[in-house]
């Protein structure tokens, strides 16, 4: 088998304010198995991965063996822009490629992908994404009703871009409230913390028993991790979002900077890289909780155990709304227990991304 074509279409949301770019890249082969991957942005990168996907990937993918995707990987990361070219944005296009290539390689054996990874569990825990900018009342609101629904564990946002430290505070006080003492309470800050304001909010939230805060502090200041999470006390500090490759995960685990590591595949460079990442922290048992990407991920957590979470979009959030509109595979299938919301494991071969075909006619960028 071997890749005849290598294929990036851009899909936007068209909506106004916050603009949804989708870029699907298909790798073709000389059979009938295709791939599918996908690159998520902003209103005017989508160009930009196209350019990268069509320009500089594809002519090194044309002939080759989709199913050798180490060595594919390193090719594309070393040789398609060389001399640290493969970093930043290009990691980003390289994920895209990367999760078409798992695709055939699960097409190909007829199984998820999470099969590949050698593992199988049926049900996957989960936690809710309560990240909505709305004020401290309307956010508690939606918090109880997500409890209501089943959930037991949620996160919601205090990142100093959007909310003043106050403000993140009366977030926390009234989502506590509001769902009571037995659900986790996570607080994502988005890195746009220094330590003290990290450290002195932790003793602001001490009687909201807060579960874990997430990137307390910007991902280069891996020091900052350090000093807050000597700091913390009983919370748990997660961080890895915006951090890329296997050599920055080391410094967060060798220096005993975060409680919980969360590598995005979408950002890291595909699960490839992923994979890399995941092994480093099992190795050192510092469980893994991956952000966003909820689609891609559901196949890390089935087929591997140290997956502890997998973060959990519902359709009324607006980040994903259209991504939401765009696929309708895989399907996420729930299952509630007194323990909160489980998804199922997936079943259909490899990765299972599907394109609603009718909002991808409406929504492909010409």
């Amino acid at each position: 088998m071997k890749i005849t074509e290598v294929k990036a279409t851009r899909y936007s949301s068209g909506s106004e304010g916050y603009t949804a770019e989708i870029v699907i890249v298909e790798v073709v082969t000389d059979t009938d198995l295709r791939g599918l991957g996908f690159a998520s942005g902003t209103a005017g990168t989508g160009s930009l991965v196209v350019d990268v996907v069509e320009r500089f990937f594809a002519p090194l993918l044309v002939g080759q063996d989709p199913l050798l995707t180490e060595t594919l990987w390193q090719r594309l990361f070393h040789e398609a822009i060389p001399r640290r070219g493969g970093e930043g944005l290009v990691r980003v296009c390289l994920s895209a490629v990367d999760f078409a290539l798992w695709d055939i390689k699960g097409k190909r054996m007829g199984v998820p992908v999470a099969t590949l990874l050698g593992g199988r569990r049926e049900l996957i825990p989960t936690y809710a994404n309560c990240a909505h900018h709305m004020p401290p009342e309307a956010l508690a609101e939606r918090a109880a009703e997500y409890v209501s629904q089943g959930h037991r564990a949620l996160k919601i946002r205090g990142s100093r871009t959007f909310v003043s430290l106050q403000e993140a505070t009366d977030r926390v006080r009234h989502v506590r409230a509001a769902i009571g003492p037995d659900v986790r309470l996570m607080v994502d800050v988005n890195g746009t913390w220094d330590v003290d304001s990290a450290i002195q909010q932790l003793k602001r939230w001490e009687p909201y028993d807060v579960y874990w805060l997430e990137e307390p502090v910007p991902p280069q200041d891996v020091a900052g991790y350090c000093r807050v999470r000597a700091r913390s006390g009983s919370v748990y500090i997660a961080g890895g979002e915006q951090h890329a490759g296997l050599n920055e995960f080391k410094q967060l685990i060798e220096q005993d900077a975060v409680d919980v590591v969360q590598p995005n595949a979408a950002v890291t460079g595909g699960i490839t890289d992923w994979l890399k990442i995941h092994a480093f922290a099992t190795a050192h048992q510092v469980p893994v909780s991956p952000w966003n990407l909820q689609m891609v991920h559901l196949h890390m957590a089935a087929g591997l155990g140290n997956v502890q979470w997998i973060e959990y979009f519902m359709p009324d959030n607006a980040l994903l709304e259209f991504q939401g509109r765009l696929f309708k595979g895989p399907l996420m299938a729930e299952t509630r227990t007194d323990e909160g919301i489980f998804l199922r494991a997936p079943e259909a071969p490899g990765l299972g991304l599907e394109l609603d075909e009718a909002v991808a006619a409406e929504s492909k960028v010409s």
